[in-house]
């Protein structure tokens, strides 16, 4: 395979537990910091694609290699 396989990182990430993580994240902003936008941010990660949940993790700086299996 050499130069042209490239592994493909995120299929070994626990989405579950990423999932659960951003919807506490968000549940705690929704109720110490932004309200409604909170809210909105934790129906999103709990309706969210993987690749959705991958740039939300890295938009809120979450180390995605916490979730590796």
């Amino acid at each position: 395979m050499g130069l042209l396989f490239k592994p493909n990182r995120d299929e070994d990430i626990d989405y579950e537990r990423l999932r659960n993580d951003l919807m506490d994240e968000y549940g705690a902003q929704m109720v110490t910091l932004t309200g409604a936008m909170g809210y909105s941010d934790m129906c999103d990660a709990q309706e969210a694609s993987h690749e959705e949940l991958i740039k939300m993790a890295q938009r809120e700086g979450i180390n995605l290699d916490r979730y590796r299996k």
